[in-house]
């Protein structure tokens, strides 16, 4: 019975073990696994970003009309964040009577990842401008925008900026430590031509 005793013992205090080591194990890579995602986040939001350019560039050259492309800025009520950023964005096409009207859906982009307004020219020096009705919380509530245009023949109607190499873009970055001017070191920047409307990415 003694040695019998012991055996369970003994494979009692292995699991013990065992367990405590793939504890350690986990405490020691999860944060790397959380990077990790986020980075993935990141990477798709970016390219959704600059698939959506595209897109708008694309309707106004078979539509042979203006396409208003907007960047919103909410909360992230679901993760409890009440400040305002550029988190959203959306396309816009004037209608038959010449008013503009959304051709897209309000797309969001995925917490923790959101527009820096500092660093993104397009925010900063977009042409269009004001307030628009989106769904928030539930609620219908008005929220700033700004924008700029894809023409029909697929230019933009921003200007050259002779100081930054003729080219505009937004700058996605994740988590609110990042809300100053300077690039963290994880970044996705979509830049856009203004006279030819091409949409490229930068990753660091």
């Amino acid at each position: 019975m003694k040695p019998h005793s012991s055996s369970k013992a003994f494979s009692l205090i292995e699991l013990l073990i065992v367990i405590s080591v793939i504890g350690i194990l986990l405490a020691i890579a999860a944060p790397n696994v959380f990077s990790l995602l986020n980075a993935h986040t990141l990477t798709g939001e970016g390219t959704l970003l600059r698939n959506k350019l595209t897109l708008a560039q694309q309707k106004a050259l078979s539509g042979n009309a203006d396409v208003e492309f907007r960047f919103f800025k909410m909360a992230d009520l679901e993760n409890a964040e009440s400040e305002s950023q550029y988190r959203s964005f959306q396309l816009f096409m004037h209608n038959s009577v010449g008013e503009m009207e959304p051709i897209t859906e309000l797309l969001r982009i995925k917490p923790p990842v959101y527009i820096n307004e500092r660093m993104s020219t397009l925010i900063e020096g977009g042409t269009a401008s004001g307030k628009y009705e989106v769904t928030e919380g539930g609620k219908k509530v008005e929220r700033e925008y700004k924008g700029f245009r894809f023409k029909p023949d697929g230019s933009t109607d921003l200007g050259g900026r002779s100081s930054a190499g003729d080219t505009w873009y937004v700058v996605l970055v994740q988590g609110t430590e990042n809300l100053g001017g300077t690039l963290p070191n994880n970044y996705f920047v979509v830049q856009l031509d203004p006279y030819n409307g091409r949409v490229s990415e930068y990753r660091p």
